[in-house]
């Protein structure tokens, strides 16, 4: 499919994480404070979302250096990992994705309505 022939079919730009390859399944986790996330009162929950949102914080404190979607991609495989997780997050795009380009919830020139999912 061309550049052109996916704009037509998906408008948007959409980047996905998904919690494993197609061949696997994702985990859940019963208590989400292992990830030590803001408040997150011992509840349950994916183990590739508590992963995704603990690099993403930690993306945003330190405000001198931004993350590329490797970089992200990467620190969420090894933060599963180093927890006893085998699932192998990937990423999926709507369009060609420089692995090395900035990783960013809102892009710097986005103008528009903004709209995010984390199931």
């Amino acid at each position: 499919m061309s550049e052109e022939d996916a704009a037509k079919a998906i408008p948007a730009v959409v980047h996905m994480f998904s919690g494993c390859e197609d061949k696997q399944t994702s985990a859940d986790v019963s208590n989400v404070a292992s990830f030590q996330l803001p408040d997150p009162v011992g509840r349950a929950g994916g183990a590739l979302t508590s992963s995704l949102l603990n690099v993403t914080y930690a993306d945003h404190k330190d405000t001198c250096r931004d993350f590329s979607y490797m970089e992200v991609l990467e620190a969420v495989r090894g933060q599963l990992q180093s927890k006893g997780y085998t699932q192998m997050p990937q990423l999926s795009s709507s369009r060609k994705t420089n692995m090395g380009d900035k990783f960013t919830l809102v892009p710097d020139n986005f103008t528009g309505t903004r709209r995010a999912v984390m199931i």
